[in-house]
């Protein structure tokens, strides 16, 4: 009996050792280099062998990567983030040698994969994410990458519209936290509806700052820079944001989702946008313009543009104290017949007019005035994923009372004064030093 307990325990001694001998070389072993990549055109299962009847170990959504470590006519042995597995090469398109491959077969030290950075300093991790934006996914199964670049690996896919937070924006990239758990790359451009968590973040992604403001001092036509299409007649004392002046003497401005110009003839004055930090008492240090339609004479958009007109003035003089709170329903509204408001189009799935319609429009302005300096955006919705024509993709702010809102407070050291100009259809919001 005691001969046969010992050798139970010498026996599990040795498979022990066995084992522990079998771990170690597969620690050692070094992870098969990816030689091709390709798209799949359709969504893939990816089998834990290659055949047909084989299980699946994972799946890859249409149009993305593939990295493939074996390729073959038939079968294709591929990595994804979580396993190794095999998918049929007939569904496979724009298969393409991973550069550097050939050299690793003579050279064991050569790059697995050519992945460009984004540049010196994008040194973002996991440990060290900060949260400074907001932003939302404007394309379909938007990719999470695991370096600064299409061709590495994808961590995940996400469906369009959800929401993400940015811990830093470099250029064409930026680093994210998806769900709270999936952190890594994205191109910067497949994300809108931007708004900063950090007031002192920096830029929002996509947003054009201008820094003049312009009165005008005659009738004069605003052109398509680009095409020169007839864009809009505006009138003298006219005030209106522009960029700056180009070597034919034009000075850009934003038009609904376009760029136009005025020429430096049809200008009076030009009043320059002081940089926040360097502004004094008195000094413009962000502005605005969007443009809405004037001359038609039904009641509805007479309505529009009194509720315009109105909303502005309610605005116009405010003064926001370092660190105070600022609600835009409790300055504006309530919008009903009985505080001014006339009947106009509104954005509604019930109801094509109400009390107020327009407002929204003054809300935009002011909303994309204030995201140009360090003023904290709490709260606002969207009227819709596609935006409003006057304002680009993503950059519109709806009111209408209850969530549908916009919330803000200084965040900057000193105390600010919101100022509208508002002239013959262009409606020109300001934010000075108070």
């Amino acid at each position: 009996m005691r001969k046969n307990h010992r050798l139970a325990v010498l026996f599990m001694a040795v498979m022990m050792l066995l084992s522990s001998v079998n771990f170690a070389a597969l620690a050692e072993e070094e992870e098969a280099p990816v030689t091709h990549i390709a798209q799949c055109t359709v969504a893939l299962k990816v089998r834990s062998k290659p055949a047909d009847n084989a299980g699946g170990c994972d799946s890859i959504p249409r149009g993305s990567f593939v990295y493939i470590i074996e390729y073959d006519d038939e079968w294709c042995k591929v990595r994804t983030d979580r396993v190794e597995g095999y998918i049929k090469t007939k569904y496979l398109t724009d298969i393409r040698e991973q550069a550097g491959a050939a050299q690793q077969e003579e050279d064991a030290e050569a790059p697995v994969a050519a992945v460009q950075p984004a540049g010196e300093g994008f040194t973002m991790t996991e440990d060290t994410f900060e949260e400074k934006f907001l932003a939302h996914t404007v394309k379909d199964y938007a990719s999470v990458y695991a370096e600064p670049a299409e061709n590495s690996r994808r961590r995940t896919q996400i469906k369009i519209y959800k929401q993400v937070i940015v811990g830093e924006v470099q250029g064409d990239w930026c680093y994210v936290c998806y769900n709270g758990n999936v952190y890594g790359y994205m191109r910067t451009d497949s994300l809108f509806k931007w708004d900063r968590i950090d007031p002192y973040a920096g830029d929002i992604p996509g947003l054009e700052i201008w820094p003049y403001m312009a009165f005008v001092n005659k009738s004069t036509l605003i052109k398509d820079i680009s095409t020169g299409e007839e864009l809009v007649t505006v009138n003298p004392g006219s005030a209106i944001s522009v960029g700056e002046k180009d070597s034919f003497g034009r000075y850009p401005l934003p038009y609904h989702r376009t760029t136009g110009y005025i020429n430096e003839e049809d200008i009076a004055y030009v009043m320059p946008v002081v940089p926040w930090d360097e502004a004094e008492s008195g000094d413009l240090i962000s502005v605005m313009t969007t443009f809405f339609a004037v001359g038609k004479s039904t009641l509805q958009f007479q309505g529009r543009n009194w509720n315009i007109h109105l909303s502005s003035a309610f605005i116009s003089g405010t003064v926001l104290q370092p660190g105070e709170k600022y609600n835009q329903y409790q300055v504006i509204g309530p919008y009903r017949k009985s505080t001014g408001y006339h009947s106009a189009p509104i954005m509604s799935g019930e109801k094509l007019a109400g009390y107020g319609g327009g407002t929204c429009q003054t809300n935009t302005t002011f909303y994309i005035t204030v995201i140009q300096v360090p003023l904290l955006v709490t709260h606002r919705k969207v009227h819709a994923e596609v935006g409003m024509y006057y304002a680009e993709k993503g950059f519109d702010a709806a009111v209408g009372g209850g969530d549908i809102n916009l919330t803000m407070e200084n965040s900057l050291p000193y105390p600010v004064r919101f100022q509208f100009f508002n002239s013959d259809g262009v409606l020109t919001c300001c934010v000075f030093r108070a």
